[in-house]
Parts: structure tokens; C-alpha cells; sequence
């Protein structure tokens, strides 16, 4: 990816991560915003208002440096009413590489409204995905990003769960940009259009693969090992470890790969991709 479109509150503030690096253009979409850079939505009450109030011609001079022969990832939260504006937004760039980053909301602290919202914009853009309009659409569980940035305090919130997300998305997307040094790459199938992330470890006691999502029916799963250069160097138990961790979250009707490059970390980073080609159902019971 290398266009980054933010839409709403927290998609905005992820976008806004993304700024630390060079390589990406950043476009946001939101209310009340001042930056002569970003475009300030009117403020409305539910979807359908953003939806109708936003000017196409608008949209398209806004977005006018983004061509067909880039790659773009639009990132929304699930149940913001800005989402409205999306599908014009869509409209402008569809003849481009599309990826949406839809973050699912804690549906329990969810009004009534925002949870028809989100279940509108959750079924119609995998729908989406499904029918090859996206590359892909990679879904995000707050409630489960929460968990893995531990407590903080309502100040820092926010800001650290938009600066996980965006370093997860930064490093799968520079490992996909890089020559590997080692490498068993499978590409996923082409109807396996809805995908999440992962964490995971090469340490014995914390090797359990934590998705950002709970995806059903996963196909495919792809491996990202970000070595520090000391250890590639000296640690000759390496890629005994790696295969192992491979092999360790085989599963029957599941392809896996992996791809191993050099970083400047200090420690061990392992990342995943997973891929579905079935429609994911809302995190909570309806």
C-alpha cells in the first residue's frame, strides 16, 4: 500500500500513525478537521446523511493524487456514521489496487443505531471483497487489540490502540515490499479476499498465534519472521525453530508459508496473514 485513506475517528488516527512513514500519502476523512491537508466531512447524524451530504466532485478533487496504478488502503471503524461517506469514496478510486481495513467495534458499548451501522457496512464490504471489487479486507477486533495493548489510561487509549494497529499494518506491508532472505511463499487463493493479522513468538512458552480477528475457515496463512541481524548471524538453532513453529500451526485444509528477512529490531518479530473466502459473522450474537 502506499495511499492511506482515513475515514472517522479512529480510522483518521491510524491514517495519522501512518504518517511516520515516508513512503505513505495520507488523505483523512472526518468531521471538525482543520488540516488544510485532510477534508472536513459536515457533520450529520447516521450514515445515510454522510452518504447523501458529501459532493462526488468534491471527493474526486481530493483524491486526485491517487492514480489506477496505485495500491490503497481505506481504514474505518465499524459503527461510525462516517462510514456513510465511504461508498463514494470507493466510487472515486475503484479503478485502483483497494484495500479496506475495517475495525470492528466493542458491539456491547455500542448504541442500537451503531450497531445497524456497523453490520450494514461489515456484510456489504466483505461482499465486496468476495466479488473482487477489493484485493482485500483485512478485519480488526478492537476488543481484542485492548487486550494485547494492556491498560492504559483514558489520555493514551486511543492513541495506543491506532498506534498498534498502524505498526502492524506498516511491517506486514514493508515485509511484502522486501526480498526476503529465505522464503516459502505460497500466494493465498484468489477468492480468499478477507483476511486478518496476527501475532505470535518463536519463544517456547508464547508460540499460540494471537489473530486480530477471530476468522472462520481460514485457507491460507502466511508467516512473516523479522530477524535482527546479530541473531541470523550467530543463532544456529534458527531456522530449526522457525520450521518447527510452521509445522507446529499446520492444520488439515489450511495452506502455510512463511518468508524470513533481516531487521534492525533488537528482537525477534513474528507476524502472520490469515485468509478466508467464507463471509465472517458479527463478533457478538444478534
Amino acid at each position: 500500500m502506499d495511499k492511506i485513506i482515513g475515514v472517522g475517528r479512529l480510522g483518521c488516527a491510524i491514517a495519522e500513525q501512518l504518517t511516520e512513514h515516508p513512503e505513505y500519502r495520507i488523505y483523512q476523512f472526518d468531521t471538525g478537521l482543520d488540516d488544510r491537508a485532510s477534508f472536513s466531512l459536515d457533520s450529520c447524524d447516521n450514515m445515510k446523511e454522510y452518504e447523501e451530504s458529501l459532493d462526488q466532485r468534491e471527493v474526486e478533487v481530493y483524491l486526485k493524487g491517487i492514480k489506477k496504478k496505485d495500491t490503497v488502503l481505506l481504514i474505518t471503524e465499524g459503527g461510525d456514521p462516517t462510514t456513510g461517506a465511504i461508498l463514494k469514496i470507493l466510487e472515486t478510486i475503484k479503478d485502483t489496487t483497494l484495500n479496506v481495513l475495517y475495525v470492528c467495534p466493542d458491539r456491547t458499548m455500542s448504541s442500537e443505531t451503531r450497531k445497524r451501522d456497523d453490520k450494514v457496512a461489515f456484510n456489504i464490504l466483505q461482499e465486496y471483497a468476495r466479488s473482487a471489487l477489493f484485493a482485500n479486507i483485512y478485519l480488526v477486533d478492537k476488543t481484542v487489540v485492548e487486550t494485547l495493548v494492556g491498560d492504559v489510561s483514558i489520555e493514551k487509549y486511543e492513541h495506543s490502540i491506532a498506534h498498534f494497529i498502524s505498526y502492524v499494518v506498516a511491517m506486514v506491508n514493508y515485509f511484502n515490499h522486501t526480498e526476503p532472505i529465505l522464503a516459502n511463499r505460497i500466494e493465498p487463493r484468489n477468492i480468499s479476499r478477507i483476511a486478518t493479522f496476527g501475532i505470535s513468538s518463536l519463544d517456547e512458552d508464547q508460540q499460540d498465534i494471537k489473530m486480530l480477528f477471530p476468522l472462520a475457515e481460514s485457507r491460507d496463512i502466511h508467516f512473516f519472521y523479522g530477524i535482527p541481524e546479530e541473531d541470523l548471524t550467530e543463532d544456529a538453532s534458527l531456522m530449526k525453530k522457525i520450521k518447527k513453529h510452521v509445522k507446529d500451526h499446520k492444520q488439515p485444509g489450511i495452506s502455510t508459508s512463511f518468508s524470513v528477512y533481516s531487521t534492525k529490531h533488537e528482537a525477534i518479530m513474528v507476524l502472520c496473514l490469515a485468509y478466508s473466502s467464507k463471509i465472517q459473522s458479527l463478533l457478538d450474537a444478534e
